[in-house]
């Protein structure tokens, strides 16, 4: 697992509390987590809560046919 200290901007499988895991993005430049679904990001308080679960995930690769 990465060093949350050097986490770089990315969606990674995370854990808040004992919720169900959920896909949230980590913005190194801001410091926070975006959760889809949410006008804020996470508070602090809800941040410390946050267990990573994943690497940062790769987005899939779109193969788009000739002629396109």
């Amino acid at each position: 697992m990465t060093d949350p200290d050097t986490r770089e901007t990315g969606f990674f499988w995370i854990r808040i509390g004992d919720q169900e895991p959920e896909v949230a993005q980590w913005q190194a430049e801001w410091d926070q987590w975006l959760v889809t679904g949410l006008a804020l990001p996470l508070s602090d308080l809800r941040a410390a809560e946050v267990v990573v679960l994943s690497e940062m995930l790769v987005p899939p690769t779109v193969i788009v046919p000739a002629g396109y």
